[in-house]
Parts: C-alpha cells; sequence; structure tokens
C-alpha cells in the first residue's frame, strides 16, 4: 500500500497558487503553481501529476517540499535562489523583450539576436539567445491576422462587461426573462466552395509533393452556433446570406428549447439582423462583437479546424464537399466535450456564469 501523502497545503495558501495562477506568464514558476495545484486538488498521484506536466517524480516532490514547508514565496523564488551567475539579460531588456514576444516580432531567433545586439549591446549566440526566449515560455506560433481598426479598448471592454451587455439586452427585449433559462450562443457563418485549399502535409524529405488543383467558383455558407458551458451546437446550410436567411437560422436556435430566451452573439455583418429585425424570435436576443474583432468569437477556430479537414482535396462537386463537411461537423453535435474545448474555460465562460 502507498505511503499517505503528508498535508501539502500546511501554511493555507491555496487562495493565493489560485490567483496567482490567473495571471503567472509561461515559464517555471507557471509550472510548479500547476504541479501545486494539481496535488491540492488530491485526485493525481505523484507519477500522474509528473506525467501530466514532463517532470520527473523527484522533481515534483522537490517542488511539493518546498511549498509545503515555505509557501508560494520560496515555490516561486527557489530558481532564484539557487542561481548561479547573474542572467546577462537584465531586467530591463527582459521586460521589453516580453512586450516584442507578445507582439510576434520576431520570426526567427536570429531576429531577436539583432535586435538585442542594436537596442541593448547585447552580443550573443544564437543558443543562448533560444534559451532566453525560452524561459521566458515564447515558442513558434502561426500569427493571426488583425485589422488596423480593431480597436483593443472595446475588445476590452467587451471581454470585462459581456454578462452586463447581455442582462441589459435580455431586460429590454424580454419581459418575463427571470421565469426562463437563459443559454448563450456564439455564431458565425463561413463560405466553403470549391476554390483549392493547400495547407502543409508531412511529406518525405527530398520529394516534391503535388496535388490536383481544379478551380471552380461554386460555395455554400455553413452557419454555426455553439453554446457556450453547454456543449450544444446548432449547423445550417445555404446558399446565400442575407437577413431572411439569418432569421432562419435564428429560428433554428430558438426551437431547440422554445421555453428559453437564447442570446446569440455574432459580429456586426450587413446581412446580421438587429433585435427587432424581420423575422428575429421572440426569445432570441442579439448582441453584437465589436467590429475588425474575429478572435473574440470561439467559432473562428471551428472554421479553421474544418477548413483542415477539407483541404489538399480535389471534390466532385459542390455535393461531395458539403457531405464531407457534414462528416467531420457531426463529431461535434455527438461529442459535446468537442464544443467545450472550443469554448474554453476563459473569460467568454466567467461572463456567462455571471449572467
Amino acid at each position: 500500500m502507498a505511503r499517505p501523502r503528508a498535508k501539502l497545503d500546511r501554511l493555507g495558501q491555496r487562495e493565493l497558487v489560485i490567483e496567482r495562477l490567473k495571471t503567472e506568464p509561461a515559464g517555471i514558476n507557471r509550472e510548479r503553481l500547476n504541479a501545486v495545484r494539481l496535488g491540492m486538488e488530491g485526485e493525481l498521484g505523484l507519477g500522474e501529476i509528473a506525467r501530466q506536466t514532463g517532470r520527473s517524480r523527484a522533481t515534483i516532490q522537490t517542488w511539493f517540499d518546498l511549498y509545503r514547508q515555505h509557501g508560494i514565496g520560496r515555490l516561486c523564488g527557489h530558481s532564484a535562489a539557487k542561481a548561479g551567475r547573474k542572467c546577462a539579460l537584465g531586467a530591463r531588456a527582459e521586460k521589453e523583450l516580453r512586450k516584442k514576444l507578445a507582439k510576434g516580432s520576431f520570426r526567427r531567433v536570429d531576429d531577436a539576436r539583432g535586435w538585442l545586439k542594436s537596442r541593448f549591446g547585447l552580443d550573443k549566440p544564437q543558443s543562448t539567445v533560444r534559451r532566453w526566449l525560452g524561459k521566458l515560455g515564447a515558442g513558434l506560433k502561426v500569427v493571426r491576422p488583425r485589422h488596423p481598426k480593431s480597436d483593443p479598448g472595446a475588445r476590452s471592454a467587451f471581454r470585462s462587461q459581456l454578462a452586463r451587455r447581455i442582462l441589459a439586452a435580455v431586460k429590454a427585449k424580454v419581459t418575463d426573462h427571470r421565469n426562463r433559462p437563459l443559454r448563450l450562443w456564439v455564431a458565425d457563418e463561413a463560405r466553403f466552395g470549391l476554390k483549392p485549399s493547400h495547407r502543409r502535409a508531412w511529406v518525405t524529405r527530398g520529394v516534391r509533393a503535388h496535388k490536383s488543383s481544379l478551380c471552380r467558383y461554386e460555395w455554400q455558407y455553413v452557419w454555426a452556433a455553439l453554446q457556450v458551458g453547454g456543449g450544444g451546437s446548432e449547423f445550417f446550410y445555404s446558399n446565400k446570406a442575407d437577413q431572411a436567411v439569418s432569421a432562419v437560422f435564428l429560428r433554428q436556435i430558438s426551437q431547440r428549447d422554445p421555453r428559453a430566451v437564447h442570446v446569440v452573439i455574432w459580429d456586426g455583418a450587413g446581412f446580421h439582423p438587429d433585435n427587432d429585425g424581420p423575422g428575429v424570435p421572440d426569445n432570441v436576443v442579439l448582441v453584437r462583437q465589436p467590429p475588425y474583432s474575429p478572435e473574440l468569437n470561439p467559432v473562428e477556430k471551428l472554421w479553421d479546424m474544418l477548413r483542415d479537414g477539407l483541404c489538399n482535396r480535389t471534390w466532385r462537386g459542390l455535393d461531395d464537399l458539403m457531405n464531407a463537411a457534414t462528416r467531420w461537423l457531426s463529431a461535434f453535435w455527438n461529442e459535446p466535450r468537442r464544443i467545450l474545448s472550443l469554448i474554453g474555460d476563459g473569460w467568454m465562460l466567467r461572463q456567462a456564469n455571471a449572467c
């Protein structure tokens, strides 16, 4: 029988760990805090926590002993306390480097190396700069486009005040909302057609891969609505996008639970009607996200994943394409956990729970 684990939170700092995890950037301190959080939950053994964090059992045990005896301060200051030479990067250079990384300013390690040399006179080898970038939690990621007219203030306000906006919109349209359940949806539409879409694929080194490419200009619209926190989904196909089609899709959402009030968040496209628009059901309340801010809508992730599932193929016709899209999307209405993973447990779910 395994030896029972000694009480981990001897100093009563559990809430401090949870709060710090919300703001701690990627890096060694976040790994330590996350391991301690898993340990305090008590559901995983030392081996499972080591596997989840990618560390050895001995390392996890060392972190636990630090937290158990000295608390969060020593846990997150342990590496600094045992460090040898002072890091040549310096506090000011590190602060500015973090800002540059947050904006995706470097395409290659050599770009960061050149910037450090010209800005701070730090002429370091590529291996050193790569190590610094890793310690700051940086990695190669796909940079997503953002319209220059996108307003960061509007995006921030939308994230922090969404619950308030939802309740105000519901009160303005539905008089008996207190006696009815509230369902929150994010919705969007995208066009998929026979114009070829080619993306990266695994290919044998030294071989130049080719794919058949026949360009035809036929398409259909796919409409999707994902329920925040509930795991539900609604999909709809159409040959065009206008206010009449939008109203049909909203009626489909409303009929999923006619007794509930359905709040639908989507963008300000011209064919998206207002709350008092023709054909909008009485139990549907519309909330618009800020202009030029598609990243606020989790459905955008779904479109990117669907395009991955349909790329690098030539379709016999539009029906063939849409049948493949239906097979791919079926996993989302058959397995609600996929919807939950797309929505995540971040700001949108917290705002939904505050309604």
